[in-house]
C-alpha cells in the first residue's frame, strides 16, 4: 500500500533523476558495471518495492505491485573521456544520454520504479545515472537509497540504515495537513518565445555573509535555503517588473519528518513532504530587501510544521491563491 502523501498530485508519477560521476581509479581493477549490477541486485532485497510496478486501485489511488521483476539496468560505453561533459555546475545537453528515460506520455503503470545506467568513458571514469519514481520516496528517501546502494557496492553485507516501508504509519487518522493550490483568477500566462536553462553559482562565502547580515539585523538565524530562496524570489520579482500593487508567491516542498509526535522511525523512506507557501505584496517585498524575503520564507516553513496535525482531512486541502500564475515561482532544494 501507499500512503496519502505518496498519492499527492505533484508526487505521483514524477521522476527523481541523479547522475553520480567517478574519475578513473588506479587502485581498483573491477569492472564498474559488473560491481554496480551486483550491488543493485543486493540492495533490491531490502528495497524490494523498487522492483515492482505501480497500479491503480478501484478508488483511483496508486499502490505498488511487488512483482519482483527487478529494476531496469543499462550499460553503455562512450567514445570519449569525462572531460567532454564539461563543468557539472552547468547544464549540458549530453547529460541526457547518461540516463535512459521514458517518454513523457508513458502511462504511469508502465513506468519502471528504478532505472540504473552505467556509462564508461575511455579515460576509465564512469557515470552512474539513477532514476527513481517519486511515488515511492521523497528526496531524503532517495538519498537513503543511494547510500544503501553504495554500501552494497563497497561490499557491505547489509545497508547501514535498515529501510522501513510501513506506509501505514501515515494513516488518514494521523491528521496530516496537506495543501495544494488553485488560482482564484485563472488566465493564460504570457507566452515566452525563448527560454534558457542556466546555472548561477553562489559561493560559500557569499552565503555566509548573507546569513550573517540576517542575524545582525533581526537576531534570528536562517538556513542556507532560506537566504538563497529569498535572494531568488527578490531577483525574479525585480527582473519580471511585477507591478507594485500585485502579489508574488514562492512555493517549495518541506520535509516534515521531525514534525510528528511520536516521530517517524529512522529508515522510513516514503514521502513526508508538505508544500510551504510564502507570499507578499511586491512593493512591501522590494522595500524590505533580502531580510524581509528571507524571514517570510522561514516563517512559512514554521507555519506548515505547526499545522501538520491541525486538520482531519484525508485528502490534500485546496487553498485559494489570489496571485497570478506568472507571479508564482516554485523552488526545490536538491543538495
Amino acid at each position: 500500500m501507499l500512503c496519502v502523501v505518496d498519492n499527492y498530485p505533484v508526487v505521483r508519477g514524477n521522476i527523481l533523476n541523479c547522475l553520480l560521476v567517478y574519475n578513473a581509479s588506479h587502485t581498483i581493477s573491477a569492472d564498474p558495471a559488473t560491481v554496480i549490477r551486483e550491488a543493485l541486485s543486493k540492495v533490491l532485497a531490502y528495497y524490494f518495492p523498487f522492483a515492482g510496478w505501480l497500479r491503480n486501485k478501484e478508488d483511483g489511488e496508486l499502490e505498488v505491485d511487488c512483482t519482483g521483476e527487478g529494476a531496469l539496468f543499462f550499460e553503455a560505453m562512450a567514445d570519449d573521456n569525462l572531460s567532454v561533459l564539461g563543468d557539472f555546475d552547468y547544464h549540458n545537453p549530453a547529460f541526457g544520454k547518461l540516463l535512459y528515460s521514458l517518454t513523457l506520455n508513458t502511462p504511469i503503470h508502465d513506468l519502471h520504479l528504478l532505472v540504473v545506467q552505467v556509462t564508461r568513458f575511455t579515460c576509465g571514469g564512469f557515470v552512474v545515472g539513477l532514476s527513481l519514481d517519486h511515488t515511492i520516496c521523497d528526496g531524503r528517501g532517495a538519498g537513503q537509497f543511494f547510500k544503501a546502494f553504495a554500501d552494497m557496492a563497497r561490499g557491505e553485507v547489509k545497508p547501514s540504515l535498515e529501510p522501513i516501508w510501513n506506509r501505514e504509519l501515515l494513516k488518514p487518522e494521523d491528521l496530516i495537513c496537506l495543501q495544494f493550490y488553485y488560482f482564484e483568477s485563472m488566465h493564460p500566462p504570457p507566452i515566452v518565445e525563448e527560454t534558457v536553462q542556466s546555472s548561477i553559482i553562489v559561493n560559500a562565502e557569499t552565503i555566509s555573509n548573507m546569513k550573517q547580515y540576517i542575524m545582525e539585523e533581526c537576531k534570528e538565524s536562517c538556513s542556507t535555503f532560506d537566504v538563497i530562496a529569498g535572494l531568488v524570489w527578490l531577483a525574479r520579482t525585480k527582473d519580471f517588473h511585477v507591478p507594485y500593487m500585485e502579489n508574488v508567491m514562492v512555493i517549495f516542498a518541506v520535509d516534515t519528518r521531525r514534525s510528528f509526535d511520536p516521530p517517524l522511525p529512522k529508515g522510513y523512506y516514503g514521502n513526508v513532504i508538505g508544500n510551504a507557501c510564502a507570499s507578499d505584496n511586491v512593493q512591501d517585498l522590494l522595500n524590505g530587501s533580502l531580510l524581509r524575503a528571507t524571514m517570510i520564507i522561514k516563517k512559512s516553513k514554521v507555519c506548515l510544521k505547526e499545522n501538520i496535525r491541525a486538520t482531519t482531512t484525508t485528502r490534500p486541502s485546496a487553498v485559494g491563491v489570489n496571485v497570478k500564475p506568472e507571479n508564482i515561482v516554485a523552488l526545490s532544494d536538491l543538495r
